[in-house]
């Protein structure tokens, strides 16, 4: 992978016929039957239209960005698999045609219709050898289910096989808490104690040892893992015993991306407790449009006092060993 620029591993599109079909599956979907905004039709800019990609370069462009790799906003999680499947497969090939269209600035990770385990490993074979996707990403949760649980490990040992990239992303679901749901924070700290969680349950299930070339990425620089590292550490062995490591140690084996809202202090934590070298761009574009320009997303790296092997590190070199094929 070509990262003489920034590669924004942490971004997607609107494919406004897969949103479609899981708002007709029961999923509920911002601007579909909700009367309310949403991010379908709010900017073309972000659908998969020839005109919307041509626009999304340009951007790209005056970012500095060199490529973007694109995962699904909502995941195709039904409980029915044949609806499963057929949004998995609507949305993959959303995302392979417009990688198809700028090879070298878009590509995408897969999305798996879980929770079927046979159906989802079928889907990654199709996606990774066919579709030639980056990796698979997979949302925190499905359903009120950890991505850990133990029946989804057929998966990380296909995953791992293939040293594959693993991709997380929250699924905005409050982690199933009235106290985070029902006081309207599953989109704010919510999302961010589903990061935080994942990781967790990764590090509890010894997921990163008992599979040891699946190269995990984690968003928005980790949640409050940067925080938590020496509380773990101390108190973490005694809940569970038998852990290989420290967890401290176990959470420097994964990446983390740089959507972090602007806030240079919350990257320095990322950057200090993780080091440098664990860190890579992402966007989460276009969810924070509203907030800041996709520039000003990458920009604020440049104004959070890191040192510039720290900055070029983040910025072009980790990239490059994240998807080496080791």
């Amino acid at each position: 992978m070509n990262t003489q620029r920034p590669v924004d591993v942490h971004a997607h599109a609107v494919i406004p016929r897969y949103h479609r079909l899981l708002a007709e599956a029961g999923v509920a979907i911002p601007g579909y039957g909700t009367g309310g905004p949403g991010l379908v039709g709010e900017q073309d800019a972000v659908t998969d239209t020839d005109d919307a990609i041509a626009r999304r370069i340009s951007m790209m462009d005056h970012a500095g960005v060199g490529r973007q790799l694109l995962s699904a906003i909502f995941a195709p999680y039904l409980t029915d698999e044949s609806a499963a499947v057929g949004a998995a497969r609507c949305v993959n090939d959303a995302h392979a045609e417009m990688a198809a269209k700028q090879p070298d600035r878009l590509a995408a990770y897969a999305a798996l219709p879980l929770p079927h385990v046979d159906a989802s490993l079928l889907e990654l074979r199709r996606c990774l050898d066919d579709l030639g996707m980056v990796g698979i990403a997979l949302q925190c949760f499905c359903f009120d289910e950890s991505l850990a649980a133990e029946r989804f490990e057929p998966i990380y040992a296909e995953l791992n096989r293939r040293k594959a990239v693993v991709f997380f992303h929250p699924c905005v679901n409050g982690l199933c808490s009235p106290l985070i749901s029902q006081w309207g924070l599953a989109p704010t700290a919510g999302a961010v104690f589903e990061d935080t969680t994942i990781a967790l349950h990764l590090i509890v299930r010894q997921i990163p040892h008992r599979f040891p070339d699946i190269r995990f990425i984690v968003p928005h620089l980790g949640g409050a893992l940067p925080m938590l590292l020496s509380r773990l550490d101390n108190q973490l062995p005694l809940s569970t015993p038998g852990l290989p490591e420290r967890p401290s140690v176990t959470a420097r084996r994964f990446f983390y991306d740089t959507v972090g809202h602007g806030s240079a202090a919350a990257l320095r934590c990322a950057v200090d407790a993780f080091g440098a070298d664990r860190i890579v761009p992402g966007s989460d574009y276009p969810v924070l449009l509203g907030f800041e320009s996709y520039a000003d997303t990458f920009g604020y790296l440049q104004h959070a006092g890191l040192p510039e092997t720290a900055l070029h590190q983040i910025l072009t070199a980790n990239v490059g060993q994240l998807f080496e094929r080791k």
